[in-house]
């Protein structure tokens, strides 16, 4: 037999000790093969154009490592592997060519050393790496000793390939050049296909025609398994389990969430539910991916036990969203996406990952014949993206193609993601991202070329820089609840990291005066009240707080709460934390909370709205129609008030007229409502896109009136967290306080607060906008009780600002 003129090793080739020149050892697929090749018991050497951390290991590891290309490294007795991607041109390939010695492709290597083994192979156009990953680290944990080769390192084994003592052989089974064809796979996934690598097979119709021949040579169509999700597999109709999320996937995921933990999910496999699958990592096509590895385990007999301690265990592969580092609370991670498709892929799984967050992708498009092929596809992959950083496209040894150029394919950018992109040279890439990021940012690297060595460079100019957050902490206001603002704003302080924040004081006095200092809090707390001679808004104070990055406006009350501050920020353009003056002025209004839920057909108390003129006018019949509507107990309560003020409960006639007279001391309209028996059930919730709720709190009022002497100082009343609730009565609650916040509007946070009767069923009582945060209040016990602080309260509420303050720059472009 031939290769390119030259003879290959005679079968087989492992029977005694022989010599391997790698050309290009240090490519991760090629690295893998020299690792099992040397593992095996053989002298492996071999080169490249660059030295590398992968090469410092494989020299660790006794491998020999030449940097630089020299044909004088080729000996007679050895026999020379390399790949695709070494050219003809190579004076290393020229001299085994001329010296007659066995050449091996990589894939034609990779053959050999699977034979006598059963060859589990996983192709797909995207997703091939992460799921051999996988794939290869349930089997390590299963304890079947598996031989494994991977396009990166997996994380946790701190290696990409290795000679394993069992019948099993994993590897990832490549398609761009074909080579997926040269081995009969025993069992395999193949994840997706798409029109990447054309350059190669020349058309689609080749593309799928070679896939459709993969499916047919594979040996066991009882441990194969493809994405039903897929139009172009499904096109092939493959024999074997198809997977996915459609609802004829032979193996059907039934439900999806994303966790903190990772991704977790449900399938439904020959007629068994599984539930709770706990895969640490992130984004749906993971979720594809794990379920995908899952199948197959189970098809090999491997314990679920088994997969479900390794699933939780993985931590990974090398350049697959991977965590680079974090300097002054900027991520910085890693991916080798490089088509569309995956691009976008990887963004829609770290935006889940991170929520709110500004995400900066750093793109470096990769070979001219691939940004060729899509060349219109690129811009809509980085839909999840807050900023994009174009810079020259890598050309991986390519030749230029006329018209394909860094700038043409900007240019093409730019009419979809318009100011959202800009071009950065890629000496000038590290520098010019610093410059433009500030602390909760996320930086993406992304492409297959050197972009990778860019997160390193980043994370030592950020340690050089260290940027602040200036927050305006706003405190006291108008309202009867001026004493409960101080509090909560002396406890939110406590949360702020000096080291991140620079935060200044703008206290309000009862009487609507802005001061300013370090000596705010206390100013007010003194009772300080007119400021003779100065105006209730200095022009000093105004321009201290238009120069905060991030307002928190920590008001309770009318004239804080009620979206009359937030009014003034959004004017002023400056970020702030909780909700808009929208949602504020709904929230706050007793009444139209009640009319939005029952819009939205969310439980809440009978109740009937009045307003002091009509109650001045027509006292008897308001009162004979409140005496008609609802029986004794009644409630009477403020609209717009909170932490209980102003609220009453009439037991007879005369308390119900002594009630509304008493309500309306502090609030022009007032609310009377029928009394529910019940247990008094509130949920933290924190969020603009992605919504997360705290666990149940439960006020253990024994069925008396929490009023705000039960609420804040000595006399609070105790909490129970998690409330005392079935499994069931908790989601309900949970479903109804993320309904609830939508309907509203809320963002940012919000406490949520219900009754819950005797049947278990759910009453709405109100929504605090910015609920108390004192030492005693429930909404950071609550999020204690979670593992979350007061100082991650603050950060997060920090990055929701700036999110939705994002949101609104982009509607005023419009």
């Amino acid at each position: 037999m031939t290769n390119g003129g030259c003879p290959m090793p005679e079968e087989p080739i492992f029977t005694s000790r022989a010599a391997y020149h790698f050309i290009g050892l240090g490519g991760i697929g090629m690295s893998a093969l020299a690792r099992i090749v040397h593992q095996r018991g053989h002298a492996v050497q071999g080169s490249d154009r660059s030295g590398s951390l992968l090469l410092d290991l494989l020299k660790g590891e006794g491998i020999g490592v030449h940097i630089g290309h020299n044909a004088s490294l080729v000996k007679t007795s050895m026999t020379v592997v390399y790949s695709s991607d070494i050219q003809e041109t190579n004076e290393e390939l020229r001299m085994a060519k001329s010296l007659g010695v066995p050449l091996l492709h990589r894939s034609d290597l990779l053959d050999r050393l699977m034979r006598g083994k059963q060859p589990l192979l996983v192709t797909g156009t995207h997703g091939k790496t992460t799921t051999t990953a996988l794939l290869a680290s349930v089997l390590h944990v299963a304890g079947l000793h598996p031989s494994f080769v991977v396009g990166g390192i997996v994380s946790a084994l701190n290696r990409n390939g290795c000679a394993g003592s069992g019948d099993l052989f994993v590897a990832e089974a490549d398609e761009s050049d074909g080579s997926f064809l040269k081995t009969r796979a025993f069992g395999a996934i193949v994840t997706n296909l798409d029109d990447d690598h054309l350059n190669y097979w020349g058309s689609m119709a080749l593309l799928k025609e070679a896939f459709g021949a993969f499916f047919i040579q594979t040996k066991s169509h009882d441990h194969l398994f493809w994405c039903a999700d897929d139009a172009q597999l499904k096109s092939l109709t493959p024999p074997g389990f198809s997977y996915g999320f459609s609802k004829m996937a032979d193996l059907q995921i039934t439900a999806f969430e994303q966790t903190d933990q990772g991704v977790v999910f449900d399938v439904r496999f020959k007629g068994v539910l599984y539930q709770r699958i706990l895969l640490s990592l992130f984004g749906r096509h993971n979720a594809l991916n794990g379920s995908a590895v899952f199948g197959l385990c189970l098809t090999l007999g491997v314990a679920e036990e088994a997969i479900r301690r390794a699933f939780t265990q993985f931590s990974g592969v090398n350049r697959r969203l991977e965590l680079k580092g974090e300097v002054n609370r900027i991520q910085i991670f890693d991916d080798y996406g490089h088509h569309p498709v995956e691009i976008a892929a990887t963004l829609t799984a770290l935006r889940e990952r991170i929520r709110e967050k500004r995400l900066i992708a750093v793109f470096q498009p990769h070979r001219f014949t691939r940004v060729q092929s899509c060349f219109e596809q690129f811009a809509a992959s980085f839909e999840s993206a807050d900023e994009v950083i174009m810079t020259d496209i890598y050309s991986a040894g390519e030749e230029p193609i006329e018209g394909i150029t860094s700038q043409a394919l900007y240019t093409e950018m730019r009419k979809k993601l318009q100011d959202k992109i800009r071009f950065i040279p890629r000496e000038r890439l590290a520098k010019e991202t610093v410059s433009i990021s500030r602390p909760f940012d996320v930086i993406l690297t992304i492409g297959a070329g050197d972009v990778t060595q860019v997160g390193p460079e980043i994370g030592v100019l950020l340690k050089a820089r260290r940027t602040k957050l200036r927050i305006a902490l706003l405190v006291g206001g108008t309202s009867v609840e001026h004493a409960v603002s101080i509090q909560s704003a002396i406890n939110v302080a406590k949360g702020f990291d000096p080291e991140i924040y620079d935060v200044r004081y703008f206290g309000v006095t009862r009487t609507g005066y802005w001061i300013t200092g370090e000596d705010s809090v206390e100013r007010l707390q003194r009772g300080e009240r007119m400021l003779a001679g100065v105006e209730k808004f200095p022009a000093q104070v105004l321009a201290e707080l238009v120069a905060s990055d991030i307002a928190f406006p920590v008001f309770h009350g009318p004239e804080g709460e009620d979206g009359m501050i937030q009014g003034l920020l959004d004017a002023l353009q400056i970020p702030y934390a909780g909700c808009d003056y929208r949602s504020c002025a709904l929230c706050m209004h007793k009444g139209w909370t009640k009319q939005i839920a029952l819009m939205n057909h969310i439980p809440t108390a009978p109740f009937l709205e009045i307003d002091r003129g009509a109650y001045l006018q027509s006292r008897e019949e308001i009162i004979q129609k409140i005496v008609e509507k609802f029986t004794y107990p009644i409630w009477i309560k403020p609209v717009h008030l909170g932490s209980s003020i102003g609220v009453s409960c009439a037991h007879t006639f005369s308390s119900l007229q002594e009630a509304i007279e008493t309500a309306f001391l502090y609030d022009d309209t007032i609310l009377a409502e029928r009394h529910v028996e019940g247990r008094q059930i509130e949920f933290g919730l924190i969020g603009n896109d992605f919504v997360r709720i705290g666990p149940p709190c439960e006020i253990l009022s024994q069925g008396a009136f929490v009023g705000y002497g039960e609420k804040y100082g000595p006399s609070a009343m105790p909490y129970a967290i998690p409330a005392r609730l079935t499994e069931t009565e908790t989601q309900v609650g949970i479903d109804l306080a993320r309904r609830t916040y939508r309907a509203a509007g809320c963002k940012g946070l919000a406490r949520i607060d219900f009754f819950v009767d005797e049947g278990g069923f759910y009453w709405l009582n109100e929504i605090n906008p910015f609920p108390g945060c004192t030492d005693t209040s429930a909404f950071p016990k609550i999020w204690a009780s979670a593992g979350v602080s007061m100082g991650q309260i603050c950060d997060q509420l920090s990055f929701l600002a700036m999110h939705r303050a994002r949101g609104q720059n982009r509607i005023r472009r419009v």
